[in-house]
């Protein structure tokens, strides 16, 4: 089951040390992104606020998956680190519409009822984004991981063509929740019941079908092992 954090929650230092802790190690510690190296080994931003969505994978105890979400129309990554990479371009924003990153699961965790931590992991998220009626949610990850989105039957519509930052492929795109994706996911990876905590197990039929044009009109160049990167889901 999904623990999710939001509004004050995020305050109670008991609370968040973990989570924090398990950030550091999972993406510096072992994915390498020394440009967030902290000396307390606490992973944080300026974009975790009482606004941010946390969502925490739990089992025995501990922690073995994190993604975070960000609502658009307050500062988020695509509008304050990565703006260059859209070349002007518009994309989706607004309060219904999230930015999804530092999302990855423990590639160690048990299977729990024979499902995969990060199978777990996408679809919960995925079920939060339902049940709160989001429209859209964007991602800057390498065009591998968004074309691991569109495997998992999402609908996606690329932003912009495949950019260098920081020595690194990357590219934005827009991905499109419902339930009938869900129930994709659901179908897909066994999964039998809800994962959310029982007050949100409801209204997962709010969002409506998308139908996106989602073929890039770019050539991806690109070729190999997809490499975890900036907010992509690992």
């Amino acid at each position: 089951m999904l623990q999710i954090i939001r509004g004050n929650q995020a305050n109670d230092q008991a609370l968040m040390e973990p989570i924090w802790r398990y950030r550091h190690r999972r993406f510096v510690d072992e994915l390498g992104w020394e440009a967030v190296r902290r000396a307390d080994e606490c992973e944080r931003d300026a974009y975790d606020t009482s606004h941010t969505i946390h969502l925490v994978l739990t089992y025995a105890h501990s922690i073995i998956g994190y993604s975070r979400l960000l609502p658009t129309n307050l500062p988020h990554l695509l509008s304050e680190i990565y703006p260059e990479i859209l070349e002007g371009r518009p994309y989706p924003c607004g309060p219904r519409v999230f930015e999804w990153g530092r999302c990855a699961a423990e590639k160690v965790a048990p299977r729990i009822d024979n499902v995969a931590a990060v199978d777990l992991l996408m679809t919960g998220v995925l079920e939060y984004l339902v049940h709160v009626g989001a429209e859209a949610v964007i991602i800057e990850a390498h065009p591998k991981l968004v074309e691991m989105m569109k495997g998992r039957g999402y609908p996606v519509r690329y932003l912009c063509k495949p950019a260098l930052y920081n020595g690194e492929t990357i590219v934005a795109a827009a991905v499109y929740p419902s339930a009938t994706v869900l129930q994709h996911h659901r179908l897909a990876y066994g999964i039998t019941q809800s994962l959310l905590p029982p007050n949100l197990q409801r209204g997962l039929d709010r969002v409506p079908e998308r139908h996106v044009d989602h073929h890039p009109d770019w050539k991806d160049s690109t070729r190999g092992v997809a490499q975890e990167i900036t907010d992509g889901c690992s």
